[in-house]
């Protein structure tokens, strides 16, 4: 079957852009005691007790000023893109090291058949351990994260604020987001939208990147788990 071709947002018809825009706008005034009258998302936001590093992205939709654009935005905190890009680097320097027929193995997914409630199905089937000597007797996940802790010790990535656009999306225009805040959040949305807007609703990245001390001292996984070990801490600390 010929797979159907889709149509980047841009290209449809101004009737049309207009019909999605007035449909958004109605939705974003009902969503109004959800998330305030400027934006509407599938993210529960605000949410009390949780901690601010599990808020470190969410997606969005608000409304461009020409009266038909569809911001489709993904706003992401400066730490979160910095844990990515330490991720995608510590990722392709490991797997860089092994040679195809390692690569295919790592890459290799199996599946097992149990029974539930009377029916057949199938889940992931559990990978003995693969260790190499390349990485000194670890994993390839372990010397990933031996990789991550180095790069954000001695090499850490610059990062900047930026708004990038995506016109090849299908509904509105792709928008990513980056913007230092501790978390993401209503106001810290609707502070970036704020901040979209004053720069014409156009591409931008900030004239210099944030200062190291304001990025992350720790790995993604350290930060995480240090959170983790906070919550069951059975003491008045504990984060709940």
């Amino acid at each position: 079957m010929r797979q159907k071709k889709t149509t980047p947002y841009g290209q449809l018809s101004r009737r049309k852009q207009r019909d999605n825009f007035i449909r958004l706008r109605q939705k974003i005034r009902n969503d109004t005691s959800i998330y305030g009258g400027q934006f509407t998302s599938d993210h529960v936001l605000n949410e009390p007790g949780r901690p601010a590093l599990y808020n470190q992205w969410a997606d969005a939709y608000f409304l461009g000023s020409d009266g038909l654009t569809i911001w489709n935005a993904t706003i992401i905190t400066a730490a979160r893109e910095f844990w990515d890009v330490v991720e995608e680097l510590s990722f392709t320097r490991a797997w860089d090291m092994l040679t195809p027929e390692e690569q295919s193995a790592e890459a290799e997914i199996k599946f097992e058949p149990i029974w539930s409630n009377g029916h057949r199905m199938f889940r992931m089937a559990e990978r003995p351990k693969l260790v190499y000597e390349k990485y000194s007797g670890l994993s390839f996940i372990e010397y990933q994260d031996k990789l991550a802790e180095e790069i954000v010790q001695n090499e850490p990535p610059e990062i900047f604020e930026s708004f990038e656009t995506d016109r090849s999306y299908c509904y509105g225009t792709g928008l990513n987001m980056v913007v230092h805040v501790d978390e993401i959040n209503q106001a810290t949305i609707e502070e970036s939208i704020r901040r979209f807007r004053q720069v014409g609703e156009s591409n931008w990245r900030s004239a210099a990147p944030l200062l190291r001390s304001e990025l992350p001292m720790e790995t993604e996984n350290a930060a995480f788990s240090r959170i983790r070990m906070q919550q069951n801490t059975p003491d008045d600390t504990a984060i709940i």
